[in-house]
Formats: structure tokens, C-alpha cells, sequence
């Protein structure tokens, strides 16, 4: 009996796995798209950098769980899994221009690159210094 049992189990348990690849379509998770500590993002109070900062990953969640719920109620797995997909790639394309605009104010805060740059067209100042000496009086040098 118990051999009958774990037969029967064992036939069923990789049909339901294939059911559930064909017809089940995995629906992306916001923990994917947010940084760890915006997972669960509540609408911030008050001002402030952090707020500001709050504020914009709450309102991506809630544009991502009303996308995600669109693509729930559509009734066929193919225009779901399309639907999930454009959702998939608008996350990603605004987790690009979000990182791209962070590190656009990082560089910004920095001293401009041509202060650090060694291969400027200016003499060194020690170069003014011998020629500004070499055209005083004797009794200056």
C-alpha cells in the first residue's frame, strides 16, 4: 500500500510542476526592483533628504502594485506574461535613470575634474617665478 502511495506521488508531483510552468506565469516581486531598505516603503511624513528620498520609492511602489494588479486581472497567461514582462523592463529602465541621476549629484558635488588634472596647458608657478626674477634689477637678486 505505502509503495502504491509513494508511486502515485511520484507520477503527480512533476505533472503538477509542468501544469503550473504552462499555465502559471511567475509574477515579478517588487523586493526585486528596491533597494533593501525601501522593500517595504511606507508614505513618508514630514521633510527632508531621506523623506525626499522615501517618497520617491513609496510612489514607485504603488505605480508597480497598480501595474501588477492590471496584469493580474487579464484573463489569457500569454498577454499576462507580455504584461509582466513591460512591467519587468519599466522597473529596470527607472532603477537605470534613478542610478544614473544618483551618480549625475555625486560627480556634481566633487571638485570639478580639472582641478586634478595633470595635463593641463599651464606653466607651473615655478616657471613665472625664474622669469619674473630673471627681469629684476641686480641688486633685487
Amino acid at each position: 500500500m505505502m509503495k502504491k502511495i509513494l508511486v502515485v506521488t511520484a507520477l503527480c508531483l512533476p505533472a503538477c510542476v509542468i501544469a503550473e510552468d504552462i499555465d502559471g506565469v511567475v509574477e515579478p516581486l517588487w523586493k526585486d526592483f528596491a533597494p533593501p531598505a525601501f522593500v517595504n516603503v511606507e508614505e513618508p511624513k514630514g521633510l527632508g533628504k531621506l523623506n525626499e528620498t522615501a517618497a520617491y520609492w513609496y510612489k514607485r511602489k504603488v505605480e508597480f502594485d497598480t501595474a501588477i494588479e492590471k496584469c493580474r486581472a487579464l484573463e489569457s497567461s500569454d498577454v499576462k506574461f507580455t504584461c509582466y514582462q513591460d512591467v519587468k523592463v519599466k522597473q529596470y529602465q527607472k532603477n537605470s535613470d534613478y542610478n544614473a541621476k544618483i551618480e549625475a549629484q555625486e560627480n556634481a558635488k566633487r571638485m570639478p575634474q580639472e582641478m586634478y588634472d595633470r595635463t593641463d596647458n599651464m606653466l607651473p608657478i615655478g616657471g613665472y617665478l625664474n622669469n619674473f626674477t630673471r627681469f629684476q634689477p641686480n641688486e633685487f637678486r
